[in-house]
């Protein structure tokens, strides 16, 4: 994972457990945009998503992103039950373990959901496959251990439904980055690109908030900065409304 897409998710550096991470927004921030840099940044992910990806969110074009989509495992279960029974055969079927498992496209499956014990269902089966596979990555030839890091995205609105699972999902998923458009041209969208730039509000246990400025240029790069100090207050009151539609819901 690279080191901006790190620092914006709060991921674990090396030789400390890594915390699953819930990605959540409205339509158009940045999600799977995110997603897939973190994708492109690790040494083999399994990138799961309701259907195939109709482009690469976030991707450049160059050599590099060429080499990165090489260790990329892409599977598009195409509803909840498929994508219980994928969780439940990859130990049999992966050709070996991914140091990165995202979902991308959760509120998909969850809508599919019977009720809360479903969702808690899938949530525990997300976490204990990530913990298997970190059991088999061992530790790198340095001697430290390799951890599986499991990243998942929800759409979040204050209108659907699914959004009654938010409180059940954040006991499995502690660290929740929150993202939103940006708008606001003094956040300086030009240092980013010029092209879309999104504000993000990390919360995680045991630390305290973090609050980021992403960016992602016309090439596809991205960028992370945190946001200038005065506009914090900004951030935390966009996110403190997001957080306040899920609760509600």
């Amino acid at each position: 994972m690279s080191a901006a897409v790190q620092r914006a998710l709060g991921a674990a550096g090396p030789g400390r457990a890594p915390t699953p991470a819930l990605v959540l927004g409205p339509a158009r921030s940045g999600r799977s945009a995110l997603l897939f840099r973190a994708a492109l940044g690790g040494p083999r992910a399994l990138f799961l998503a309701p259907r195939a990806l109709q482009r690469l969110p976030g991707a450049r074009r160059g050599e590099s992103d060429a080499r990165g989509l090489q260790c990329i495992q892409f599977l598009y279960p195409p509803s909840l039950r498929e994508l219980l029974r994928l969780l439940a055969s990859l130990h049999q079927s992966l050709p070996g373990p991914p140091a990165l498992l995202l979902l991308d496209g959760l509120e998909q499956y969850l809508a599919g959901c019977p009720g809360p014990q479903a969702a808690a269902r899938l949530s525990a089966l997300l976490v204990d496959t990530a913990s298997y596979f970190t059991g088999r990555l061992g530790a790198d030839p340095q001697g430290s251990a390799t951890c599986c890091q499991l990243i998942a995205s929800m759409q979040v609105s204050g209108e659907t439904e699914v959004e009654d699972y938010l409180c059940i999902l954040q006991r499995y998923f502690p660290a929740q980055c929150w993202l939103c458009p940006d708008s606001a041209p003094a956040l300086g969208q030009e240092d980013c690109g010029g092209d879309r730039t999104f504000r993000a509000r990390l919360s995680q246990p045991g630390a305290a908030d973090q609050e980021w400025k992403l960016g992602f240029g016309l090439d596809g790069e991205m960028r992370v900065s945190p946001v200038p100090w005065g506009h914090a207050e900004d951030l935390g009151a966009a996110s403190d409304t997001d957080r306040a539609a899920g609760a509600e819901k």
